[in-house]
């Protein structure tokens, strides 16, 4: 993953508070639906040549609900199809790289309009169609400038799946981090959501590792309430 988009995006939420801007703290409490628009996929994998793919379609959904100041339960589900030029079975067969993750945590005021927040759950990951179960982490942090919210996140997970290959057991490992900014037309509004993502499930079977690196566009409506 681009490590410099971490550095880059978070620098611009920090810088962006030190900023006159009158607004009130971000909520956690909301649903968001996103279309994935554009994005590819490269699978690479132990004495393995690797092989790219072309988004064909996607969507995602998350949401969070506040359990009084500061607790709150977050979930997200990213859904990804992909075209076969090259005959590889996956668009058609397979589930490449989708992710469940449900969780619970905190989120702590850090200024005035800039929350960082964590949770801890439940990850579920696919990679060609083998399903991994584990605990998951996120961390992030959200800043609201009026009509604008921004959310840098970092989500990761230690999962094993139920299949096994021989004797050997699959270990998938997802890593995404992601940047969500949320436009505000109107007082209570839907608002109008552009989103990156950039990731990676790691799978290890024995000896044998599998990389599937991805990153995609998005664009959502998310309610806040």
């Amino acid at each position: 993953m681009n490590k410099k988009i971490a550095t880059l995006a978070f620098a611009a939420l920090i810088g962006a508070t030190g900023q006159h801007a009158f607004a009130d703290a971000p909520s956690f409490n909301y649903v968001q639906f996103d279309y994935v628009v554009s994005g590819d996929s490269e699978i690479s994998g132990t004495g393995a040549p690797s092989e790219s793919f072309d988004l064909q379609q996607g969507f995602g959904l998350q949401g969070g609900f506040e359990i009084g100041d500061y607790v709150m339960v977050m979930g997200r589900h990213i859904s990804l199809n992909y075209e076969d030029d090259v005959g590889f079975g996956v668009a058609e067969n397979a589930t490449l790289n989708d992710l469940t993750f449900i969780g619970v945590g905190a989120h702590f005021p850090v200024a005035e309009m800039l929350d960082l927040y964590g949770a801890v759950g439940f990850s579920r990951p696919t990679l060609l169609n083998a399903a991994g179960e584990g605990y998951g982490l996120e961390v992030g942090a959200r800043a609201n400038f009026e009509m604008v919210t921004a959310s840098l996140w970092y989500n990761m997970g230690d999962t094993d799946a139920k299949e096994s290959f021989g004797s050997e057991t699959l270990d998938i490992d997802p890593e995404l981090l992601g940047l969500d900014v949320a436009i505000s037309f109107a007082p209570d509004a839907p608002e109008l959501v552009l989103g990156y993502v950039d990731a990676t499930h790691e799978a290890k079977v024995g000896s044998d590792n599998i990389d599937v690196d991805y990153d995609h566009f998005s664009i959502g409506v998310r309610k806040s309430f």
